[in-house]
Parts: C-alpha cells; sequence; structure tokens
C-alpha cells in the first residue's frame, strides 16, 4: 500500500495490545501513519505489541500509553498524559472492552462490561475534545456490536433489557433511574453477561449519536461493531455453554455467516476510519445488515437506538457515572 497519504496520520488504538485493537493498529501502519499510540492496560503488555508490530510491519510509528479503561483514575491519568504530550490524532479508536460471564464491579462501582466499554473511553474522548486535540476532520470510532439492534438468534441469550426498548421496570421506573443501576448492576434482575453486554452496546450507540450532537463541527463520531470475530480474546472471561456455543461456532460460524477473520473486523473500523464505502452519517451506528453477524457494513435502522431522548439520557448517565463535567449549552 502507498504510504504518502497517511504519513502526516495519527491515530489512538485502546486495546492495541491484542485482538481487534492489535490487527487495526497492524493496518493503520501499513497504510503509513506516522505515528500510532498503542493504549494497553500494562506497560509490558503494550511494549510486547510495540515489539511485535514492528516486526510484523517493518515500521515503528508506535508509541506506548498505559490504561484501564474499566477505572477512572486510570483514564484520567492516561488522558492528562496525552494532553501533556500535546499532539493531535486524525483517528481515534476505542476499542478496548470485553464479553462478561460473572459479575464484577470496578474500584468505582461500575459493572466491568459497561465501565470497559464506555467509562474510560468518554473520559479520553472528552478530555481530547477539550483539549482541542482531535485533529479537524478527526473521526472517533467506538466499538459496538450486533447485539444492540437486537434481532440475533433467541439461542444466543443476548436480548437487551426493557429500558432500551421502552418504558423501564427491570432496573427502575424511569429511564435515568434504570440506566445507572443497569451500569452498577444494582436493583435489578439476577446478573446475565449476555444481556449485559447487550445493553451495553445500545448506551455505544446512544453514546455516539449523543456525541456528534454535543460536538457539532469538525469532529466525527461513529460506532463501529467489527461483527462476529471468534479469533479474539475479548469472550475471555466466558465459561459454562455460551463457551461451549462459542466454541461450535468458532468451527462452523464462517460456513454460516456468524464469524469472520479478525483481519475482517479490524477492516470495518479502518473504513469507517477513512470513509471507505461511505459516506458515514456523524452519529451513526454501523453494523452487519439485520440478523447477519458478518458481511456488508450498514447503518443500524434500529428503532430503539434512534430515539433522540434515549440517547441524551444515556450520554448524562455516563457523564455522571464518568465523573465528566458536560459543556454548557
Amino acid at each position: 500500500m502507498a504510504t504518502t497519504d497517511f504519513h502526516n496520520r495519527t491515530a489512538l488504538v485502546t486495546g492495541a495490545n491484542s485482538g481487534l485493537g492489535f490487527e487495526a493498529a497492524r493496518q493503520l501502519a501499513e497504510l503509513g501513519y506516522g505515528s500510532i499510540v498503542l493504549a494497553c492496560r500494562t506497560q509490558e503488555k503494550a511494549d510486547a505489541a510495540k515489539a511485535e508490530l514492528a516486526a510484523l510491519t517493518g515500521v515503528d510509528p508506535f508509541s506506548t500509553l498505559v490504561v484501564d479503561v474499566a477505572e477512572i483514575a486510570s483514564s484520567e491519568a492516561a488522558a492528562a498524559e496525552l494532553v501533556s504530550r500535546g499532539a493531535g490524532f486524525d483517528s481515534v479508536l476505542l476499542n478496548a472492552g470485553m464479553v462478561p460471564n460473572d459479575l464484577h464491579r470496578t474500584s468505582d462501582g461500575i459493572e466491568m462490561a459497561f465501565a470497559s466499554s464506555l467509562v474510560g473511553h468518554h473520559i479520553i474522548a472528552t478530555e481530547l475534545l477539550s483539549a482541542g486535540l482531535v485533529n479537524d476532520g478527526g473521526v472517533v470510532v467506538l466499538v459496538g456490536s450486533e447485539a444492540a439492534n437486537d434481532d440475533l438468534p433467541k439461542a444466543m441469550g443476548m436480548s437487551v433489557y426493557d429500558f432500551v426498548r421502552g418504558e423501564p421496570s427491570e432496573f427502575g421506573s424511569t429511564p435515568e433511574e434504570a440506566m445507572t443501576n443497569f451500569a452498577r448492576a444494582e436493583g435489578g434482575p439476577d446478573y446475565d453477561g449476555n444481556r449485559q453486554y447487550s445493553s451495553t452496546k445500545a448506551f455505544s450507540a446512544w453514546w455516539s449519536a449523543a456525541m456528534a450532537r454535543r460536538h457539532p463541527g469538525s469532529v466525527s463520531f461513529h460506532t463501529v461493531s467489527p461483527g462476529a470475530n471468534l479469533g479474539t480474546n475479548a469472550a475471555r472471561h466466558v465459561t459454562g455453554a455460551f463457551k461451549v456455543m462459542l466454541g461450535v461456532m468458532g468451527v462452523v460460524g464462517k460456513y454460516i455467516g456468524m464469524d469472520q477473520p479478525v483481519e475482517k473486523g479490524a477492516a470495518r473500523y479502518i473504513d469507517v476510519l477513512h470513509g471507505n464505502g461511505g459516506p458515514y452519517r456523524s452519529g451513526g451506528t454501523y453494523t452487519s445488515k439485520p440478523k447477519k453477524m458478518t458481511g456488508q457494513l450498514v447503518e443500524s435502522r434500529a428503532n430503539h437506538l434512534l430515539v433522540a431522548e434515549r440517547q441524551d439520557q444515556a450520554l448524562a448517565v455516563i457523564d455522571r457515572l464518568a465523573k465528566v463535567e458536560s459543556p454548557a449549552s
């Protein structure tokens, strides 16, 4: 690939030490990006990823950043470090996350899947935007999932909770109460990791839409599903019957449109970051076609993801949980 078009481009990739994040960083380097920050949970993981990526690509535009995006203090420190470095970004890929099994909360009392998908990413994005470190024409991509569309096979058990699709009752009587209790995994039904994941990914879709309204102008926001990529370690915490099902899907999924190589999943991020196959509307969520987990990337038209009031309510809840001050309107 030609490198001249991208040698002045800069990128930040979270969860860059493995799976989709690692592969996305590799693809960005091979495009010729001049600077790629690998954000990982530990310095050891970041250094190992940097060395392996340099060996694979034959170039070394990589620097490292230590951050646990599930933890507020770590995310605040990482954001402050990026601001102190002073370099702006053209591409911000907020890729880190996990598929949960058992209930775990962060030190801030937030359910782990929700926190790792949204809390630290929101802190980092907000601080970069406030400091003017997302360049004009820059693109912010947050990882999403087909599960947010709520149309996957019932056998997968990945339906969303009631507050996502309509009036809440399972976690509270108002949207804000239900969203907050859900994010803390308090006051609702018995913990179900699959439903927690699906509903968290609805927040991811709402986040991009609400951020696009909050920050109108030259920066665009998108939620992008990488599709079914069973070769990643995102489901490393999964056990029991769901783990068995994922193992079976890893064998037969490519034949039935339910699995694809990690390279194709990461390429979805790259396509949206650069407008390949677009246009991609700022605030839009992009997934596979309805009832699919691979194939062509399309804008989700799931009605429950398109309600502006619910999007803004979700962003307000994320603000409070992440201890981010929303800008004055």
